[in-house]
């Protein structure tokens, strides 16, 4: 009977071990919304057959694939930060140009209704 039971463990232990699951599978995809979407259905039928090792390395993966697209989405943010701000100097200049040539047009004018009294 323990003979029986070693044999059933064995024959699963050796089954997850050998998962039919690629972890290279998705690695040529070049577009990134299906990369992504490739390594999650992958990660998916690793952890469905039991197979820890190959989701780790899938997680990794995915890991990775966020790490970078972070850094894009950080550059991304700063430059239309940096954009931003450029446009609210530029605005406040506009402002101020406005500001003191309305104030010339003023005092041009007052000056002439002082003249003609």
């Amino acid at each position: 009977m323990k003979k029986f039971f070693v044999s059933i463990l064995i024959i699963l232990f050796s089954n997850t071990l050998y998962a039919d699951v690629n972890v290279n599978n998705c690695d040529n995809i070049k577009k990134k919304s299906e990369k992504l979407s490739c390594l999650t259905k992958l990660k998916a039928k690793a952890l469905k057959e039991n197979s820890t090792e190959k989701a780790k390395i899938i997680q990794k993966k995915l890991s990775n694939f966020h790490k970078f697209n972070q850094k894009n989405v950080k550059k991304t943010e700063e430059s239309v930060a940096n954009t931003g701000k450029k446009i609210g100097k530029k605005i406040t200049e506009t402002d101020k140009q406005i500001k003191e040539k309305s104030k010339k047009a003023l005092n041009l004018l007052k000056d002439k209704i002082k003249k003609k009294e």
